[in-house]
């Protein structure tokens, strides 16, 4: 006999609204648990976005884990997000805060900021920064510089002092192979060129975590982590637990609702800055440059200002390139 999970009960409840605020059945999916394993029936019907006339469809069906914003939403959860940190960092943390998703910060190098998908702090103070990849981008581990800068910028205005910093780690999960050496973590810290036996200690790592490579010397757990994050199907309980609470988000009508309005808002930025482009005479390919020249500069320590100036461009516009890649 089939076992009623906390799922049904809550689709039972809100089955009791005959249409939502868009017009149409919302809760169109169910789940029971038989024998330990999760069963579905599933029937989604999908929403629409328009923009300036242009009409979309989002099958929410079809959002999975790897979505950047469903990621931000399951991984708020202090618990599921302790235990990725302990999956792939192979560390043990009393406890964690997850600050808040999509956490924006804003610094004075640069007041726009940068998006953050999962911005953690352990109970020793080590903070954590967890992305999200699916666009395979070049300029990628300038980003991680970036986002390093950030956080301990961030640190500092909460009141640290530089020489009390405690340990920031980015991670981008991506899905694809950032580094095209078939590994399923990449590490990096500094180190000296000349003995790689001597580390720098700026308390500053990096992971890159490749879904799709190879699995030799990754642990059991790690390993069923990152073949649910490939294939969406889970292995074990806590792939599982992460499973479900990707269904109830994305039947949430709530989380619809944020996700339609991201969706249009990212839209409208892009047609924005095409429009901008077009008026400005520009190709992609001039853009193209500007963007290698700022992270260059960037690279070389040059602020915003000074970039702006050198570009001849305003400031927002060079911050619009440096957050356009998120």
């Amino acid at each position: 006999m089939f076992q009623e999970t906390s799922l049904l009960k809550f689709h039972k409840q809100m089955n009791s609204r005959e249409v939502s605020k868009y017009n149409r059945p919302l809760w169109v999916s169910m789940s029971y648990r038989k024998g330990g394993h999760m069963t579905q029936k599933r029937s989604v019907v999908p929403d629409k976005v328009t923009v300036k006339g242009k009409t979309e469809t989002i099958n929410f069906d079809e959002i999975g884990i790897t979505n950047d914003f469903m990621f931000g939403t399951v991984f708020r959860d202090k618990e599921k997000c302790k235990e990725l940190l302990q999956r792939i960092l192979k560390i043990r943390l009393a406890e964690i805060e997850v600050v808040e998703p999509q956490k924006v910060m804003k610094t004075t190098l640069i007041g726009k900021g940068i998006r953050i998908d999962i911005y953690a702090k352990d109970s020793e103070g080590n903070v954590y920064d967890i992305e999200m990849q699916t666009t395979e981008e070049t300029d990628l581990h300038l980003r991680t510089r970036y986002y390093h800068s950030e956080m301990d910028s961030y640190q500092i205005r909460a009141g640290q002092k530089y020489f009390n910093l405690k340990q920031s780690v980015v991670i981008f999960i991506c899905t694809f192979d950032p580094f095209a050496d078939d590994r399923s973590i990449y590490t990096f810290e500094s180190v000296c060129i000349e003995n790689k036996d001597l580390v720098l200690a700026d308390k500053r790592r990096t992971y890159f975590v490749n879904i799709n490579g190879n699995r030799e010397g990754v642990s059991e757990d790690t390993t069923k982590l990152l073949d649910y994050f490939k294939t969406g199907q889970p292995t074990d309980f806590y792939t599982e637990s992460i499973q479900n609470e990707v269904e109830l988000i994305r039947d949430d009508s709530d989380w619809r609702e944020n996700y339609m309005t991201i969706e249009m808002k990212m839209d409208q930025r892009y047609e924005q800055g095409k429009n901008e482009g077009i008026q400005l005479g520009r190709s992609e390919g001039e853009i193209s440059k500007e963007r290698e020249l700022i992270a260059k500069w960037l690279q070389k320590g040059k602020t915003i200002a000074e970039i702006a100036e050198d570009l001849d461009r305003s400031e927002e516009y060079v911050k619009s390139l440096i957050c356009s890649q998120e």
